[in-house]
């Protein structure tokens, strides 16, 4: 009973465990308790073994090393499942009663194990994990466990501060103080000067008040910018949407003075002969343009990107050759999708595509094989793993796997499909857009654009798989897929409208007859796959 009345001193609540170390001594006179009798040595303590070594095969253990500025000690915290470990006491087949004082005090020794670590030295240090739940999904704020000394400081707010800065700015840049000094005669460079002081101070807010991304690399104030320009383009769009097709390509001198004048389309089919001989700058001219054209480039980073996002090499080439099939089907519309067939299969998807996505699969083979502990910038031994270290810091923290499944059932094929058909219908848009709003080529909008669209698609693809993989049943996209989505369609319906009367040319009838009898494939497919799937529920109901 003396053993009995120190275990009884221990206070277990919902959240913590107390210990009155008063009455406990170490953890080393515990094994006193359970040989103390015989029945503790015969039951007890084979149980007590068996159950801790099921315990630990059964447990996950979350390692967290934190500094002290002198010392670095690790804890490991073990999460357990106590039925499991009652189990083992459980299958003596009622030769225990679980009433028994010494069956209590066996679980009671079981479930005060971290704390008898804690009270002997073990694992003196506190843990820091930056974890906020939105929308159901665990966003990481922060690196995991103690921030670095040497950079505390970027993920400290400091919302006030940069308010009263940016309230200094707006008075110079208004002239609030002066209004007379910098009043402008021109209302167009007021209007300028205003538009742009207004989206800055949108994006400010997002940058300081917006809600945690998914991503915390390199910091996460940078993707709470990217979601403010998201916001910024979406409006953006819509307001361009209001317009006429000439007051848009007006419109679009504001944003670059070059814009607004018609450009001719340049055809990549117009002459398929790889040797010109005729030609007196070089034999093989075609193949010199189509090599040089600054849309290769475009090919290889564009695929290389899209390998590292989506992480899924069929998919890839999915949507590759699914391209080249929106080219052909669109190029009696657009002389830029009018190719050579050695242009478009060879080029593109045996050289271009294929080396972006093999590029790609292999960076995205290297991040899945690095081990992520991450080591504070101050921690490290020398000048140059200081700098590896803070060049490592735009890489990502930890490395998801995304498991697609297409072929999981007729709704997880649709539901990938999907995501296939936004990614088209994107790229589409862009050779729409700059034919329709007079946009050339080399334009710095066009690179503006893909650059953002890429910060955006990011996060999309990570909350669209996390969608998919999601089991509860009521869930939500995220807001990058939500925005991806709805950049998407405002930018199809621009399309559509200023495009009407562009495209004299009709879909030729084979083109027709082609893309109906693929959807009528992927409709009977889709049927017969889901009745399959009924009637083989229906026989194990059975």
């Amino acid at each position: 009973m003396k053993h009995w009345q120190i275990l009884k001193s221990f206070d277990f609540t919902s959240s913590t465990m107390e210990l009155t170390y008063s009455l406990l001594p170490s953890a080393s006179s515990l094994p006193s308790i359970l040989s103390s009798t015989l029945y503790g040595r015969l039951v007890l303590l084979p149980s007590l073994a068996w159950s801790i070594d099921c315990m630990i095969r059964r447990i996950r253990v979350c390692q967290i090393e934190t500094v002290d500025h002198k010392k670095q000690t690790t804890r490991r915290i073990m999460h357990y499942n106590q039925r499991f470990i009652v189990a083992g006491f459980v299958n003596i087949k009622g030769a225990v009663s679980m009433r028994s004082p010494y069956i209590e005090a066996t679980l009671l020794t079981i479930s005060a194990w971290p704390v008898l670590m804690e009270a002997n030295g073990v694992g003196k240090t506190a843990r820091r994990c930056h974890i906020s739940r939105e929308d159901s999904d665990v966003k990481s704020v922060g690196d995991f466990g103690e921030l670095d000394p040497w950079t505390a400081w970027a993920y400290k707010p400091r919302t006030i501060s940069l308010l009263l800065i940016g309230t200094c700015v707006l008075v110079w840049a208004s002239g609030a103080l002066d209004p007379e000094s910098s009043a402008s005669n021109d209302i167009v460079t007021s209007v300028k000067r205003g538009v742009w002081a207004m989206i800055t101070v949108f994006l400010a807010y997002f940058l300081m008040q917006a809600p945690s991304t998914v991503l915390i690399r390199p910091h996460p104030a940078i993707w709470r910018l990217v979601h403010g320009m998201t916001v910024v383009y979406l409006v953006a769009l819509t307001f361009l949407l209001f317009q006429n097709r000439d007051d848009a390509r007006q419109f679009m001198k504001y944003l670059h003075p070059d814009l607004g004048v018609e450009l001719p389309e340049r055809s990549y089919g117009a002459d398929c002969r790889i040797y010109v001989p005729e030609n007196p700058k070089s034999r093989f001219i075609n193949v010199y343009e189509t090599l040089f054209d600054e849309f290769v480039l475009a090919h290889i980073f564009g695929w290389w990107g899209k390998a590292i996002m989506i992480r899924n090499q069929p998919l890839l080439w999915v949507l590759s050759i699914g391209f080249e099939l929106m080219e052909l089907t669109f190029r009696h519309m657009l002389p830029n999708f009018n190719e050579c067939w050695w242009d478009s299969i060879i080029l593109d998807i045996l050289i271009c595509n294929w080396f972006g996505i093999w590029a790609g699969m292999h960076t995205v083979r290297y991040f899945d094989g690095k081990t992520y502990e991450w080591v504070g910038i101050s921690r490290q031994p020398n000048i140059i793993g200081k700098v590896k270290r803070t060049l490592s810091q735009f890489t990502p923290a930890r490395w998801d796997k995304d498991e697609w499944h297409p072929l999981l059932g007729p709704w997880r094929f649709i539901q990938v499909l999907c995501l296939c058909v936004v990614f088209m219908t994107v790229e589409l848009n862009t050779f729409f857009l700059k034919f329709c709003l007079w946009i050339p080529p080399r334009n710095p909008l066009i690179v503006y654009r893909l650059v953002l669209w890429w910060l955006i698609a990011i996060p999309t693809i990570r909350e669209y798989n996390t969608y998919l993989q999601d089991r509860k049943p009521v869930k939500k996209v995220g807001a990058f897929c939500w925005l991806s989505l709805a950049i998407c369609i405002v930018e199809l319906l621009i399309c559509v409208k200023f495009g009407h009367g562009l495209f004299p040319n009709p879909m030729p009838p084979w083109l027709i007859t082609f893309w109906m009898t693929v959807g009528t494939t992927l409709m009977i497919f889709l049927l017969v796959w889901s009745w399959q799937i009924h009637q083989s529920v229906m026989k194990k109901r059975v």
